[in-house]
This record gives structure tokens, sequence and C-alpha cells, in this order.
């Protein structure tokens, strides 16, 4: 089965998901006074160019990075991490082709300079989606890892949802979590779920326990799609077991957050832990939550509270909710994947997690929901979040390449739509056809605050407007 094949699953996928905005609606087309006064950088994932603007909607830079372009973080030195296509020096034997825009980790100069450069272009690993960036400049990131079927069989994957399910896919591909020093171009660290299963199939086999005891551990035959019956042609099919989607760190707690798309829920580990601790027990889940179901509690029909989310997150130390987690939950009542139900909606949570004296994760208790938003915004895929200094949250509609700040009291003070498409830049007569995801998506936006380290001594004169 082809990457080709999904990419065109997921297109007809979109497709399903209606709308449209007239250029009229382009641009920035809300601007209050309560707006955070900031630069957002944005890079549209369809194609090689990115931008920051102002509030007013005007350029303040752009950049050609020279192939599509997942996401653009300012670093403190100035520098830019673009995260971007490397699928011409990618090795794609062994698994299919990746999203367009994913691959690749290179750091540029605010004038475009390239400095540094990354990518897995061995046939067993692939990098995907986002990427974080820790206080000593590495950064930690998403990394698909090939295992043969057989491998994962010999490990407790069930044959039979093998045989009725994988439709002669011969590999599985579990998400590891890697840090890498970009510079040198060094992995430093790596954590893998495949050394925290646990299978209640075979006891002769390895890590077998019942899986309702061991919440902590991973069910290598929770599979989502085969118990709704969902072909494994969907992009979060058999192979690709996780789907996760973003990682976050937490430097106050040297802890990660994974966002698992396919499990519908996030996972918390311990980045304190050298690379050999990690395979053992200290590496095994400090915390889950969204779908108890997952991990032999609950009902997936009632209990499950994340549906396909993306973007989770600690807010950061010194903004309003410092601790807290932050969710893009793309799809709310979902009940099958493949469909798009007419009660779906997007929602942002905040949520804060019961944390003992000692300060480990309370998994008897159910978290704190201390803030959310649900109004008039939904994306099924992609998409982010971030919190403001002045307490607002940035939401990144990303299927309709929106983004919107709301305030705490969830009123929305500014609003942006990207009129950069996949055709080129919207005309004043052109129709932006929402749902496509191929044509102003955008996977999330970053808002940062005019004192940024890394906007020392830039020329951040506006300019035009996008598209002029």
């Amino acid at each position: 089965m082809s990457f080709r094949i999904l990419w065109i699953l997921f297109a007809l996928i979109c497709l399903a998901f209606p709308g449209s905005v007239q250029n009229a609606e382009l641009g920035v087309v809300v601007n209050t006074e309560q707006a955070y006064a900031g630069y957002t950088f944005v890079a549209p994932q369809i194609n090689s160019l990115a931008y920051v603007i102002d509030n007013e909607g005007r350029v303040i830079r752009q950049w050609d990075f020279g192939s599509r372009t997942r996401e653009v973080h300012l670093l403190e030195n100035g520098n830019l991490l673009v995260v971007r296509s490397a699928r011409d020096i990618m090795d794609y034997t062994l698994m299919p082709r990746g999203f367009p825009p994913d691959g690749g980790f290179a750091e540029f100069t605010w004038d475009g300079e390239l400095i540094s450069e990354f990518a897995f272009t061995d046939a067993e690993r692939h990098h995907h989606h986002g990427v974080d960036i820790l206080p000593n400049g590495n950064i930690i990131a998403v990394v698909r890892q090939y295992y043969h079927i057989d491998e994962a069989i010999a490990m407790g994957l069930n044959p039979a949802i093998v045989a009725e399910h994988f439709d002669g896919i011969e590999y599985f591909l579990p998400d590891t979590i890697v840090e890498i020093d970009l510079a040198q171009g060094e992995v430093l660290w790596i954590w893998n779920p495949m050394d925290h299963l646990i299978q209640a199939l075979d006891p002769a086999l390895p890590n077998y326990g019942a899986v309702s005891e061991h919440p902590q551990r991973i069910d290598i035959n929770y599979q989502s799609y085969y118990l709704k019956g969902i072909t494994s042609t969907q992009s979060a099919g058999a192979g690709n077991w996780m789907h996760a989607n973003m990682v976050n760190y937490n430097p106050m707690l040297d802890q990660v957050v994974m966002s698992v798309r396919s499990f519908d829920e996030f996972w918390v580990i311990d980045h304190s832990e050298t690379t050999e601790e990690a395979s053992g027990p200290a590496g095994d889940l400090l915390y889950r939550w969204g779908n108890p179901f997952a991990h032999g509690a609950g009902s997936l029909s009632e209990d499950r509270q994340l549906f396909q989310q993306h973007d989770v997150q600690w807010i950061d130390q010194g903004l309003p909710g410092a601790g807290n987690f932050l969710i893009f939950n793309n799809r709310n009542n979902l009940t099958r994947e493949d469909e798009t139900g007419s009660d779906e909606y997007s929602s942002i949570i905040e949520l804060s997690p019961h944390v003992r004296a000692d300060g480990r994760y309370d998994w008897t208790g159910e978290p704190e929901i201390v803030w959310q938003y649900a109004e008039d915004f939904f994306s099924p895929f992609i998409s982010g979040v971030q919190r403001l200094p002045n307490g607002n949250t940035l939401i990144t509609e990303g299927r309709s390449g929106r983004l919107i700040e709301v305030s705490a009291a969830g009123e929305v003070v500014w609003e942006f739509i990207n009129p950069m498409t996949s055709e080129g830049f919207a005309g004043a007569d052109d129709e932006v056809e929402r749902g496509l995801g191929i044509n102003n998506a955008i996977f999330r936006a970053r808002k940062y605050s005019p004192d940024h380290p890394g906007l020392v001594g830039k020329d951040l004169r506006p300019g035009k407007f996008i598209g002029e």
C-alpha cells in the first residue's frame, strides 16, 4: 500500500468537512485592543514559504525554506528552527512516505541563511509532525521506528488482528521520542514505547499481564480502528500504530508529554533517565489521560474525553495557568474516524492533573478541567493552541488556515485567515475552499512577544499585507 493511497484518502476525508470563505474575509478580519501585541509566525504547510505578521496582518518578514514547511520556531539567538520536507533524501524501502512537510529539521538565520540541517535518511527511522526545543538548544521530536510485523507478533501483537486488519502490511511503526543535537547531527536520547508494552494474549511471550492492572504500560493490541472495523488504509491505520503528533518538554519537571492520536490520549514520560534507563521500568508512563479504555478501564463510547487531539503541552512558567496541560481536542462526539458526525466539534481544554505530595501523578483522581473553549471552530486534523502572556489563547484551526485569539472570557479578540493557498495568493474574486486540507492549511502557528530575545535588533517595520 503506497502513501499516495493514504494521501488521496486523507483528501477525500477532508472533503467531507465543507465550508468556504470569500477573499473579503481573508487576512486579519478581527483586531481589537484586547489582542496580545505580538508577532505571529505562520508556515502554511502547502509550500516552502513562511512569514511573520503583526496584528494588522502586515508582513514583517517572509522566507522561502526550499521545501514544504511544517512549522517555524523563533529561537532565542534570533535564528529560526524549521521543520520541513526531506523527501528527496529519505529512504522509503521499508515504510511508506510520510506527510509531505515532514522529515527534516533545519536552522536558518533571520536573513534566511542555512546554518545546519538534519534528517533521518535510513530506512528504519522517519521523523513526522512537530518538535519542541529544550533549554540547551536541542530538540525533541517524534520519530517513527520500523519493526517487521513478525517482530511485533513475537512481542505479543495478536496474529488474528494482523490477519484481519493489516491487509498484507509487513511493517509495524511505533513512534519513538528522540532528543537531537541539531548542530552536531547527533541523536542523544531515545524513548521507545516497545520497551514498555503489556499484552494479555500469551503468557509465553514477553510482557504478559492484565492490561487493566498495568496502566503505566502500553497495550500492543490496542487497535482502535480494528475495534471499529475501519479499514487499515486510513491515515492512522494498522501499521501506523500510534500516530503521535506532538511532543512538549517541561524543564521544571524534566518530563515529556506526547500526544498519541490513535489512542486518543496523551502520555507523560520521564526525561531525566538515560536512554538505557528509559528502556526499563523507569521509562514506563508516568501519567496518561484521555481514553481509559486504551488501558483496560472504562468504555470507549462513554468515558473517552479526547478525540484525535493535537498539540498537547504544558503551559509555560510565567503564563496564566502555568503547569496545566493545554490541548486542542479535534473531534468531540466522534464515533467513527472515517465518518463525520453532524454534531462533531473542536474544543480547547486546559487541564490540571492531580499530583501527590511526593510529586507523582495521582492516577485515581479525575483531573480538573479549569478552562475550555468550544465556540465556532472545527478542525478534524492538525491544529494547535498556545497560551499568551496576557491570558489570551491563540488557536490554530488548522484545516481552514484560520487563527483566532480568544480571551479568558471566551471573546474572539483577533482573527486571521491565511490567504496563501496551494494555488497561490487568493485574489479579489477567489474563494478559498475549506476542507481540502491541502489548500491554505496551517499545522500550528506561534505568537511571540515583542521583547522576545530572538527579536532584539531585528527590523520589525511592517510591510505590505500578504500577497500584495
